[in-house]
């Protein structure tokens, strides 16, 4: 009997490789995400230490250009942190699209990874019958002649 082959093995190999790539991406989008949380992380302990400055300053009484100075520099920490907040929403929002991708193109890989154990249990099934089927006639022949002699 001829060896088995999976009829659609080269559809799931290309749904394999489009799973991997999917996969690539979804990694790709996880690293942008974490780069802007680290990035937060960042502002926002830059935040508090100029926070912790201007109180500390503020006690030994401070010059209003200083002042000034500092507000300044917070607002522009704010305003990066708010852009950072933004762009963090939307990286995360990527990444739960490309996580759907990841589980159908899964699904799909799946599906022909059973289909694939399905026939390749009917030809396993099919070899048992025809060595039985070998072996019967083997036996039945021996017998023959046996009975000939």
């Amino acid at each position: 009997m001829k060896k088995f082959t999976f009829t659609l093995n080269r559809l799931l190999s290309y749904r394999e490789r489009l799973l991997d790539e999917e996969k690539n991406r979804l990694g790709q989008l996880r690293l942008n995400q974490m780069q802007i949380e680290a990035r937060i992380a960042e502002l926002k302990a830059a935040f508090a230490r100029l926070s912790r400055e201007l109180v500390e300053e503020q006690a030994a009484g401070i010059p209003a250009f200083r002042l000034r100075s500092y507000n300044l520099k917070l607002t522009s920490l704010r305003g990066q942190l708010d852009q950072l907040r933004r762009d963090l929403a939307r990286a995360t929002a990527a990444v739960e699209r490309q996580m759907t991708v990841v589980v159908e193109a899964s699904r799909e890989v799946s599906k022909l990874e059973k289909l694939e154990e399905k026939q390749l249990e009917v030809y396993m099934e099919d070899v048992r019958k025809a060595e039985a089927i070998e072996l019967d006639e083997f036996v039945s022949s021996d017998t023959i002649r046996k009975m000939i002699s």
